[in-house]
């Protein structure tokens, strides 16, 4: 009954072995107990210790047997807890690298993106550039953000450890470098994160709103952009932030929304020269043609010094040490479970998809090269999490 006990106590990621150790007690039956009673018994024969009853030797040994399995079990079980702990401080305590770029290395990485998407063209066919396009079952496009928008805020905590609130903090602080007089345009808004942090700095500035909303956060997903509607209207930003259901690939038309997701009719959309800083977090991947989406933040931007672009993107750690490593084996094997347990199964498919959207997207120098070409000049790189993301400054060229 002690040894039962034991198992008992133990933690669950520790039964199974001490089951599977007093299964293979009890087979061994009465003749280990009688050989281990003939043994003890010999021994205190010689008035060296009293006599012990046979049972009593059994759970004496059964006792010290299980505590030795326990122990043993519980200090591996510790110390594999170590690694990932170790892990999840060394991402918080990181700094962030930045990358200052030059015309000359970005254009020897255009010609050779340029070349590899040909090669890729020719050897894939029609398939070429599958990721980033919504096919049939809407992968990619604004009907399956659709489907997990229920669990979009509370999964992108969990896979990023929650660093993905400063990261998106980072753009808006350092990189778009607001001023009091300016207009954004957030693309792939989504639940509106980032249309939030820009509409609060600009009221902090002072923002003239007297001829409407300074922010306007546009993404293809209705439920995505519900969502956002209420909490912009929860932190009194209505006034300030507008948010519209668009296409990045084409500003002309857009439709607004509110809270209850009932949809405008179509109206006129960004007008050519009206923004001064462009942001995009965890979007550009998806959209179909990029090219078409850069050329759409060129057409938009007004041509001049303080102009920017800000894009926040995922990509694949090039796992030269041993932290980048992790960092890839997360995003390959955690980034899929966590999907699949939060929406229930239900969205496992949809954060595959995002996965191997990661899989196949650019190299930084290639993707800060792509925006070069399009007319929106990169300038700087800056990498977190150990390669696994990176946010892009450009301005138009």
């Amino acid at each position: 009954s002690r040894a039962r006990d034991l198992r008992t106590a133990a933690p669950p990621f520790c039964r199974a072995p001490l089951i599977a150790w007093s299964g293979r007690k009890r087979a061994e039956g009465e003749a280990r107990r009688l050989q281990a009673v003939s043994v003890d018994r010999n021994f205190c024969s010689q008035g060296l210790l009293p006599l012990p009853s046979p049972n009593q030797f059994v759970v004496t040994r059964v006792r010290t047997s299980a505590m030795g399995v326990l122990g043993g079990c519980c200090t591996f079980s510790v110390a594999i807890g170590i690694v990932p702990l170790s892990v999840i401080v060394a991402v918080f305590l990181e700094t962030p690298t930045v990358l200052e770029l030059d015309a000359a290395s970005l254009e020897a990485s255009s010609s050779s993106s340029t070349e590899a998407a040909a090669d890729g063209e020719q050897s894939s066919g029609s398939t070429s550039g599958e990721f980033g396009k919504a096919d049939a079952e809407g992968f990619g496009g604004g009907g399956m953000f659709d489907r997990i928008a229920f669990v979009y805020d509370s999964t992108n905590k969990w896979m990023s450890l929650g660093l993905d609130q400063f990261w998106r903090k980072t753009l808006v602080q350092e990189c778009l470098k607001l001023e009091k007089g300016d207009r954004v345009l957030d693309l792939a808004t989504g639940t509106a994160d980032v249309s939030l942090l820009v509409g609060g700095r600009l009221r902090d500035l002072g923002a003239d709103t007297s001829a409407g909303p300074v922010v306007m956060g546009l993404d293809p997903s209705g439920e995505m952009l519900r969502r956002g509607v209420a909490k912009v209207e929860g932190q009194g930003l209505d006034g300030m932030v507008r948010l519209v259901k668009g296409d990045a690939q084409d500003l002309t038309s857009v439709r607004g929304i509110d809270a209850a997701g009932v949809l405008t009719e179509p109206m006129d959309g960004v007008a050519a020269g009206s923004i001064d800083k462009i942001s995009m977090s965890f979007g550009i991947r998806n959209v179909p043609d990029r090219a078409k989406a850069f050329r759409e933040m060129k057409r938009v931007l007004r041509k001049q010094d303080t102009s920017r672009v800000c894009i926040l993107e995922f990509s694949l750690p090039d796992g030269e040490k041993f932290l980048s490593k992790v960092a890839k084996t997360f995003i390959t094997k955690v980034v899929p479970f966590i999907g699949k347990i939060a929406t229930m199964n239900s969205g496992s498919k949809e954060y595959e998809y995002l996965e191997r959207s990661i899989l196949k997207f650019p190299k930084p120098r290639d993707f800060a090269a792509q925006m070069t070409h399009e007319g929106l000049r990169a300038t700087s790189i800056t990498s977190f999490a150990f390669g696994a993301v990176h946010l892009y400054a450009a301005s138009p060229v």
